[in-house]
């Protein structure tokens, strides 16, 4: 058996309000919206071909709202999100001869996190998905990642669904389509430089948007565009790869009214033993 501990580390300021595509500054206020997350998860490969994945993750979350009469209103929360597991199955590997490595994986998300975070600004009695640590809700998702390497080159592709299922407090967050194509070139033995396509599609929250009345969020929702460069070291000592991403937004249409980034810091490592 083989085990791996993979750490990350993502942090980003949402600060621009954007209706649709285009960004504006709505009459009714500004939001601001920062989030720190960091994750730990635990592979174990339990037979040749098979792995499974748990993975914990830790938020600081903190939302400023300004009103068009210039109050504002500061919330803040943190702790632990949902675990989750995933089951993945390497279908296919180019080391076995095959013309690429090919992989499917299932998972769950776990309701293990707190969902009752009140709202102190607003009509809806509890904070929307962004200031919960988690929904309540037992979420499915599928994975199918692809590799091919070639020379000192490596493309990888990935996609990714989640159905997410309602929650507490009738929150049920929009199901989430993710897709990344990235390449790499190992510049020696020790560092790879790298450039990705991470995209996101979510569809609209349902949730209350006032006491006793339930329904879509029109300010939910997304597609987003982000190009990604990359680097990585590998610590041969350690049997350790420690990793730096930085994705820059180059499209977003947030379907309704709501702040979106301008690009995110992430960081990795990953040890193998």
């Amino acid at each position: 058996m083989k085990f791996a501990l993979i750490g990350r580390y993502s942090t980003f300021d949402q600060n621009q309000i954007y209706t649709g595509s285009s960004q504006d500054d709505p009459g009714f206020g500004k939001r601001q919206r920062t989030t720190h997350a960091g994750s730990l998860t635990f592979r174990a490969g339990l037979f040749e071909g098979f792995e499974a994945l748990l993975t914990a993750t830790a938020f600081n979350k903190e939302l400023e709202r300004k009103n068009a009469k210039g109050m504002t209103d500061t919330s803040e929360v943190e702790g632990l999100g949902d675990l989750q597991i995933m089951g993945r199955w390497q279908a296919l590997s180019q080391k076995k001869g095959a013309p690429l490595s090919l992989a499917l994986g299932l998972g769950l998300e776990i309701p293990t996190a707190d969902s009752d975070n009140r709202n102190s600004f607003g009509t809806q009695p509890y904070m929307g998905p962004f200031l919960q640590l988690g929904t309540g809700s037992w979420n499915p998702k599928a994975t199918l990642s692809a590799t091919r390497v070639f020379g000192r080159s490596r493309l990888d592709g990935q996609l990714m669904y989640t159905i997410n299922t309602e929650g507490e407090h009738h929150l049920e967050k929009g199901d989430l389509f993710q897709y990344n194509l990235g390449y790499g070139f190992a510049v020696n033995n020790y560092f790879t430089a790298g450039l990705a396509m991470n995209g996101v599609h979510q569809e609209k929250n349902t949730q209350e948007l006032s006491p006793g009345v339930v329904g879509k969020d029109p300010n939910s929702g997304a597609d987003m565009l982000f190009l990604s460069p990359e680097l990585s070291c590998r610590i041969e000592p350690l049997n350790t790869v420690v990793g730096l991403a930085v994705p820059l937004l180059v499209y977003a249409d947030m379907g309704g009214s709501q702040p979106v980034e301008d690009y995110r810091i992430v960081i990795k490592a990953a040890v193998q033993f």
